[in-house]
């Protein structure tokens, strides 16, 4: 480093050595003006805005201006990063802060979840082998339509629907399983009721790099109420955030995150149906 010119660069009303700063790029301050775009889903003004003058930045000068020697360059090269070109970089813990304390609400509908999680653990192995018995028979009911429509293959599939609801309700409950199906659809083939699924506060430890947003998912030509019905069947949770910038506005923004960890937990390959329910319902009749 010794020919090159000296320079030390900045970090807030600090300065830092050149290892120092490339130290902190790797450790510290991890995120770039456009990473956090990325990860938010929104432009460069808005974070500029609401975002960016809350965090602890560390300065490279790309050569431009005054500065005639381009510091990025030189860390591209150093990092072997050939998409390493922002000049400002961010404290990615003050970011995280910032995110903790700007959360709003956090809020789930539902959560997918297999049928077997409302069965007493007595019962539980009963139930599934039953009912996998009776799904069986509907795929080859299935397989045979596929070849030949006819009234008794239609007459059949309709006899074995008619058992397997029987026992559902056998070892979940009549009425437990009637107040199910009065808050969501559970043929995969209709609509969802998402209204009658409310809201429930929900404790999270979220990962921000996860965050998506509806304009984000939609894409070009994309339909805003499949996007909606995509996140309410696969359990997703809402996260409503209020960043309020130095002149007193506030920025709204809405994320959505799944909570795989968790959820992981009561999606079991055990040969039960998997259903969307309403997350009030699952806390109220899960077994476990």
């Amino acid at each position: 480093m010794e020919d090159l010119p000296k320079r030390n660069f900045i970090k807030q009303n600090s300065k830092l050595s050149f290892n120092e700063m490339m130290n902190a790029i790797q450790t510290t301050h991890t995120l770039s003006t456009k990473r956090i775009c990325e990860i938010l889903k929104t432009y460069r003004p808005w974070v500029t805005k609401y975002i960016l003058p809350y965090l602890d930045k560390i300065f490279i000068s790309n050569g431009k201006g005054k500065t005639s020697f381009n510091w990025v360059a030189m860390v591209r090269n150093k990092l072997q990063d050939n998409e390493f070109n922002e000049s400002a970089w961010y404290k990615s813990s003050d970011f995280e802060e910032l995110l903790k304390k700007s959360l709003y609400s956090c809020t789930r509908q539902t959560i997918k979840c297999s049928a077997s999680v409302f069965v007493p653990d007595i019962s539980r192995a009963e139930f599934c082998e039953q009912y996998k018995f009776l799904e069986e028979k509907i795929d080859e009911i299935r397989k045979k339509l596929d070849k030949l429509i006819t009234d008794d293959l239609l007459e059949e599939l309709k006899k074995i629907k008619k058992q397997q609801k029987e026992l559902i309700e056998k070892y979940l409950g009549k009425s437990v399983f009637e107040e199910l199906k009065s808050m969501v659809t559970l043929d995969e083939y209709k609509p969802s009721k998402r209204p009658l699924s409310p809201a429930e506060n929900y404790k999270l430890d979220f990962d921000y790099m996860n965050f998506m947003a509806v304009h984000d998912l939609k894409g070009y030509g994309g339909i805003d109420e499949q996007i909606y019905r995509d996140l309410f069947n696969n359990g997703a949770i809402k996260l409503v955030f209020k960043f309020v910038a130095k002149n007193g506005d506030i920025g709204e923004k809405i994320y959505y995150v799944y909570d795989r960890k968790n959820d992981n937990n009561y999606r079991l390959d055990d040969g039960s149906p998997v259903w969307t329910v309403p997350y009030s319902f699952f806390l109220k009749y899960k077994k476990n």
